[in-house]
């Protein structure tokens, strides 16, 4: 199992630049997916959003730790990404992979 804050730190360092990732699909197939960190805070309300939609953003994120919410380029939404399932994260000269072990 990856380390979900070692994940999520270097994604959210890359601000706004283009990432790539890879990672094994629910139904087993590899899934590459061009994504933007940044450009999640422009599609998610923050604290905009009514008390519901925090207690329920509150709950997701404790009962799913392993889910990290991006925003897909070539969709143009935000996608969740099981952070268990990660094979590679590139952005520019910065790799992550995950260890074989």
């Amino acid at each position: 199992m990856p380390e979900y804050s070692e994940i999520r730190s270097l994604v959210e360092a890359q601000g706004s630049k283009i990432i790539s990732v890879e990672f094994i699909k629910k139904d087993g197939t590899l899934r590459k997916m061009l994504v933007q960190n940044a450009a999640t805070r422009t599609h998610v309300k923050g604290e905009a959003a009514s008390e519901q939609a925090k207690r329920a953003a509150a709950t997701r994120a404790l009962n799913h730790p392993n889910l990290l919410n991006i925003f897909d380029m070539d969709r143009g939404a935000i996608r969740s990404i099981n952070m268990d399932t990660l094979i590679r994260i590139k952005c520019g000269r910065i790799l992550w992979e995950r260890s074989s072990g």
